[in-house]
């Protein structure tokens, strides 16, 4: 699978899910992108919905950013991290049936940042997606990433 360029389209929604997990395509957009060097305003060893999920997971960046390296499809990801830990696999099912409801605010507004809730929310969107850029960068600034370093 070819990686997205986040600079010019937003990963997958956090909504779609693979082996029951939401997020995780997400992820793998982002690893990949971070990858290939294409994350733009996007995180990938610094955010905290990512870490919960690697956590649960257990797996962190690094280990999951080789995982997709090596995985040429998403079934392969989901296929390895199975083999790697089959228990952190169906706790992550359970993670994700929680999500929508533990964090209904945070979602809409990432989907409100990303474009994915229609044109009559432009007027929003604009002054938040300004402000997630600026604070994608400072956080990048202060807390760069190296989980793709070297791989």
């Amino acid at each position: 699978m070819s990686a997205p360029d986040l600079r010019r389209r937003p990963p997958r929604r956090w909504n779609e899910s693979l082996g029951q997990i939401r997020w995780l395509p997400r992820l793998i957009d982002k690893t990949r992108a971070a990858l290939a060097g294409d994350l733009g305003d996007y995180l990938f060893g610094q955010s905290p919905m990512d870490r919960r999920l690697l956590r649960v997971l257990r797996i962190g960046h690094r280990e999951f950013a080789r995982v997709v390296r090596d995985a040429p499809e998403d079934a392969d990801v989901l296929a390895a991290l199975q083999a790697r830990t089959p228990e952190g696999v169906r706790a992550a099912r359970q993670w994700s049936d929680e999500l929508p409801r533990r964090h209904a605010l945070f979602l809409f507004l990432l989907d409100l940042d990303d474009g994915y809730l229609g044109k009559r929310w432009s007027v929003v969107r604009q002054p938040l997606r300004f402000g997630a850029s600026c604070f994608v960068k400072l956080v990048k600034l202060l807390w760069p990433s190296r989980a793709v370093e070297g791989l």
